[in-house]
């Protein structure tokens, strides 16, 4: 999802240098992976196909102000008037909802902006390995809640540093976690080519199913739900092949070509796209990874709560 973080606790920082050389060559072998492009292949018409953002005042942050005007607010006789709540709409013909990843590589963002670009929903990166913590995870946490978008975090594995279970247990504590509440987004598994070494990260397939097992069994401990997986079909077959996972896990598939996304072994379908690694929002600074949900608004806010 994003470009690697050095430093492992006491050590000197991972070359970003050869994390950038190793995933460029990874990318080139990879034809799947090709010129990023959309579903559709017009930004401007894929934006037409956006809901508009959810209006803000329904907000039921613990920090906003409880006024009349705040239809989800438990002491109001508003509670009950979904019409005026988008993510509670009964209009399911939008097949995507749009949303975005990002980490501390996109630098301060303008949510308020993106909200105003048709963008729903974000994830950002919150930890790598056991090592590192994003530095703008809680500024994009709260920038983009206050912009009324679904949130949730990703972590990026490194299955070669350290247990499955530890490297769940930091993600969580360090705010990748889950609630029911309507807007956060279960955590992301974010499992691919190793930045830094061996494709594989030197484990065997049965190495990396066990350390994916206890990764997610640690998650699900943790927070009482599965976390999504993001991967893609050539290194998932290549380094993971058969797993249980696709009968627990929703998937979250990287493909940037075009025509419909080239499933990893075992998943018949997936929950969310990663289309792009260049698309064009504005509040962003450059191209950000582009996603697509695929559902409605009110699909999307189900899925926030396990529904």
């Amino acid at each position: 999802m994003s470009v690697p973080d050095g430093g492992q606790s006491g050590q000197a920082p991972r070359s970003a240098a050869s994390g950038y050389a190793l995933g460029v060559i990874a990318l080139l072998l990879l034809p799947l992976w090709g010129a990023a492009c959309a579903p559709e292949d017009d930004a401007a018409v894929r934006r037409a196909h956006r809901s508009p953002p959810p209006d803000t005042a329904t907000d039921t942050d613990a920090d906003t102000d409880a006024d009349t005007d705040a239809d989800t607010d438990a002491d109001t006789d508003a509670d009950t008037d979904t019409d005026a709540d988008p993510w509670a709409s009964d209009d399911t013909t939008n097949e995507w909802t749009f949303g975005i990843d990002v980490s501390h590589w996109q630098g301060t963002i303008d949510w308020p902006k993106v909200a105003a670009d048709g963008i729903d929903f974000a994830v950002a990166k919150v930890t790598e390995g056991d090592y590192y913590v994003d530095d703008e995870f809680e500024n994009n946490y709260a920038g983009a809640r206050a912009a009324g978008l679904m949130f949730g975090g990703y972590v990026f594995a490194i299955p070669d540093d350290s247990g499955g279970a530890t490297q769940a247990d930091f993600f969580v504590n360090n705010g990748g976690g889950w609630v029911d509440d309507g807007w956060t987004l279960p955590g992301v598994l974010d499992i691919e080519y190793n930045p830094y070494g061996d494709t594989c990260y030197d484990l065997s397939r049965s190495e990396m199913k066990q350390w994916i097992t206890d990764f997610n069994d640690e998650y699900i401990a943790q927070t009482g739900r599965a976390p999504l997986v993001y991967t893609n079909q050539d290194w998932w077959n290549s380094c993971v092949g058969d797993s249980d996972l696709p009968d627990t896990n929703p998937l979250w598939v990287a493909y940037w070509s075009s025509g419909s996304p080239a499933l990893p072994s075992g998943w018949s379908d997936y929950v969310v796209w990663q289309y792009t690694d260049d698309e064009s929002v504005n509040g962003v600074g450059g191209g950000v990874d582009g996603d697509q949900f695929h559902g409605s608004q009110r699909a999307l806010r189900a899925f926030a709560l396990n529904e």
